[in-house]
């Protein structure tokens, strides 16, 4: 095949593979998740019916195999390690030669076992698109300079279109000759091995675990006939140990530990995940695809009645999608794959004689896999379905009791495909159960669900709107991260309450998230367990040093104030009642010393006396919208004076940074508070010719901050910002420059538009001249003003200064 064929080393691992059937050990090698190699592995086993079937994967998954031999596991599904360092997946298709053998074995009542290093000890490789860490990886093959000038030669795109020209397009009578075949695949995969420096192995964890494996045939080997069964790139080395050979002395010199160190469990798992496409490292394209041609095998269907299964199953999804295809079009492309697989002297038509011919009769433009033939492909060539486990079979309680509550809730978890329910929880108890169940999975951090809209009191947002928008998927990733977490606590309420009390502890002090912890508690139905919050966030308001975290709590209680409608508050509104007068004390303590407040702490300074502001015209509005005779109803209209008073000596005092000054201005005009004529002098006094220019610029900037529109609709005060302006110099108007573009970015395109025009009639200028957008590099901007001063320098040199003046 390449250069390597004729390597010494791969000549002797082929006699070895002989001589060592002739003894009673038949190494099996495999590609993980083929179905060529699963069904060459089906007819070894058929005929040899060995004693003893070891298989790699982690020595820990023994634990596993009554689950896996159990009537009702039905695949996809994964084994899942978990270790203090993380989990790693071990997945298992209808057509993984693994799970051919594990099945087998169980019904043969043959001892099996896994045979592989523990995750614990192995040396980790996480997939790079998918994030997941496998235990089948296959990158030496996908990296091997050989296989890839394999594929030159044979003109194939890749090692996977190597793999299906040479494997999986065989045959049913080319598969079934098993001895031929897997000599083939040791072959393969050898010429791959030999790319390989001793040094790599080692270090990349591969002899440390072909020794495990070694020992563990050796263990085995006398009760036979023995069934090895690994990755082929693996097979060589194991053949080498056992002839002895100095390749095999490398495996040797590790030490072989065989006691496992990890958790295992068992997990469902879908076919999209095992595509090499989306990044698994131990996959081939288009897993649907083979778990298809795995099935018409079995069903003895040829390859003309397989091809047009595939293509009426593509066209159907084309035809929900809208787009129409003919009986012909499904024939024509048929045919054209037939004669491709023959073209490339394949006996069936493949993955990517099929995808030719569709491109080829099913696309009428050069647009090629795009809008519902891709779509179709995709559908039909992966597959969201996900495997069957019995409930309470290796895996913790809570798996079990969360798929059992979410099937109640009417919660669709046979697939990984993502759905959106929307919930009215104003006016239908059962869509509070759906919405809390939702909630407990989303503070769980397992990936279930998430809100995408409406309604969100989380977040704060949408508090008018009736529904509220979530999106769920039930993945093998939302079944691993349960599985972690249920180790310890078998139920999700233990889990969620255990997760909450670990988040008030780290919260103390933090008035910001403790609401919101408050918050999360309601939203998941979990009032009962307030009482120990409610008791924090008061403390908080004592000891938090942060106004703005004073401020987004108070925010979050008035949400939950005015929320009783979707949530189950009860007994505990007049607790939040009496924390909001506590929440308006403290922020009242801690606005009365802004005043010295640093140049480090202004912007959010400002932003908290702005959100402050809001929430007293919220709670404002609650007061004059609540019923007197509420047992529950606390008027706040006394504390909320003090803290308008604490802000109004702040806007008094002579000590308050100017644009906190400004902000506090802008906020009193829009309340009323200032007349016309009070507005006026105090804009006068700070806007007055001869102002220190970042004084100036800092106050307009909190001015505007607060009341932007209020430039438009005062004209002694446009006309005192104009004048202001004007009387700068300009070294002193490039140095507010920056301020004062924020300044204006407050006001909306169309109020900018009003603005320019009225700073036209002001100035006599054209509206048309200053209400232009200009978009430029900062750093381009500098450059150019530098130039222009050196040339400004030159001409002045050169005594023609005259020569600038316009």
């Amino acid at each position: 095949m390449t250069a390597q064929a004729g390597s010494p080393r791969l000549i002797r691992a082929l006699d070895s593979l002989g001589r060592h059937r002739g003894a009673g050990i038949h190494f099996v090698p495999i590609r993980h998740h083929s179905p060529g190699c699963a069904a060459g592995l089906a007819a070894l086993l058929d005929e040899v019916r060995p004693a003893t079937v070891l298989i790699e994967g982690p020595l820990e998954y023994r634990a596993l195999l009554p689950a896996l031999a159990d009537p009702a596991t039905k695949p996809p599904i994964a084994a899942l390690s978990i270790t203090e360092t993380g989990a790693a997946f071990y997945p298992l298709a209808e057509f993984s030669p693994e799970w051919v053998a594990l099945r087998w074995g169980a019904a043969a009542g043959a001892e099996v076992a896994f045979i592989d290093q523990p995750w614990g000890r192995q040396h980790h490789d996480t997939d790079n698109d998918s994030g997941i860490c496998t235990l089948q990886a296959e990158q030496h093959l996908a990296r091997s300079e050989s296989i890839a000038a394999l594929a030159q030669r044979l003109g194939c795109r890749d090692h996977d279109d190597v793999w299906e020209h040479l494997f999986e397009v065989r045959s049913p009578a080319e598969l079934v000759d098993w001895r031929s075949y897997f000599a083939d695949v040791l072959a393969w995969a050898a010429i791959a091995r030999l790319d390989y420096q001793r040094e790599l192995l080692d270090a990349d964890g591969t002899h440390a675990r072909e020794a495990v494996m070694a020992a563990m045939i050796a263990k085995h080997r006398d009760n036979g006939p023995v069934a090895v069964i690994t990755g082929a790139f693996h097979t060589m080395a194991l053949l080498e140990v056992l002839d002895g050979t100095t390749e095999g002395d490398w495996v040797s010199a590790h030490q072989a530990v065989l006691t496992a160190d990890a958790d295992a469990w068992l997990i469902r798992y879908d076919l999209s995940r095992l595509d090499a496409l989306r990044g698994y490292g131990a996959g081939m394209p288009a897993p649907g695809f083979w778990q298809q041609a795995w099935q018409s095998r079995n069903d003895g269907l040829g390859p003309t009645d397989f091809a047009v299964e595939v293509l009426l199953k593509v066209a159907t999804e084309m035809r929900a999608d809208g787009q129409l295809l003919s009986a012909s079009e499904v024939e024509a492309a048929a045919l054209s794959a037939l004669r491709l697989a023959e073209l490339r002297g394949r006996s069936w038509p493949g993955r990517t004689a099929l995808l030719d011919a569709m491109l080829s009769c099913f696309t009428s433009d050069d647009t090629g896999f795009s809008g519902p033939l891709a779509a179709a492909v995709t559908t039909c060539f992966g597959g969201n379905a996900l495997g069957e486990l019995p409930l309470g079979i290796a895996a913790p309680p809570l798996v079990g009791q969360v798929r059992e509550q979410a099937r109640k809730l009417r919660f669709n978890i046979t697939d990984s495909t993502k759905r959106r329910v929307q919930l009215d929880t104003v006016r239908k108890p059962a869509h509070i159960q759906r919405r809390e169940f939702l909630a407990q999975m989303r503070f769980l951090g397992v990936g279930f669900a998430s809100q995408i809209g409406g309604a969100d009191l989380v977040a704060g947002t949408g508090g008018g709107l009736l529904f509220e928008e979530w999106e769920y998927a039930w993945t093998p990733l939302v079944e691993a991260s349960l599985i972690e977490v249920g180790v310890t606590f078998p139920t999700l309420e233990a889990t969620v309450g255990n997760r909450l009390q670990q988040a008030l502890t780290q919260a103390e002090r933090d008035s910001s998230k403790v609401a919101g912890l408050i918050t999360e508690m309601l939203v998941m139905g979990l009032g009962d367990e307030l009482d120990r919050a409610l008791t924090l966030l008061r403390a908080c308001y004592d000891a938090d040093p942060s106004l703005t975290s004073i401020s987004d709590s108070l925010h979050r209680l008035a949400l939950l104030a005015d929320a009783t409608g979707r949530l189950a508050i009860g007994e505990h509104r007049a607790q939040i009642a009496s924390l909001i007068e506590s929440g308006l004390a403290a922020a009242s303590y801690q606005v009365s010393a802004l005043g010295g407040v640093s140049e480090d702490e202004l912007v959010p300074a400002c932003a908290s006396v702005l959100s402050l502001h809001a929430l007293l015209r919220q709670l404002g509005q609650a007061n004059q919208t609540d019923h007197c005779d509420d047992a529950s109803h606390t008027d706040k209209t006394g504390v909320t004076s003090g803290l308008k008073l604490e802000l109004r000596r702040l806007r008094t005092a002579r000590q308050t940074p100017a644009r906190l000054h400004g902000v506090l201005i802008g906020l009193a005009a829009t309340d009323g508070e200032l007349t016309s004529e009070e507005l006026t002098r105090e804009v006068a006094g700070q806007l007055s010719p001869g102002a220190d220019p970042d004084q100036l610029s800092a106050f307009l900037l909190g001015l505007m901050q607060a009341a932007p529109a209020m430039i438009l609709h005062q004209h002694d005060f446009l006309t005192a910002v104009n004048d202001a302006i004007a009387s700068l110099d300009e070294p002193a108007f490039l140095q507010v420059l920056p301020d004062l573009r924020q300044a204006f970015t407050w006001l909306k395109p169309s109020e900018t538009h009003e603005l320019a025009n009225q700073v036209a009639k002001l100035t006599g200028a054209k509206a048309t001249d200053l209400d232009v957008v200009l978009r430029m590099d900062p750093s381009l901007a500098a450059r150019g003003r530098a130039i222009e001063a050196g040339l400004l320098a030159s001409l002045a040199r050169d005594g023609l200064a005259t020569w600038a003046v316009s």
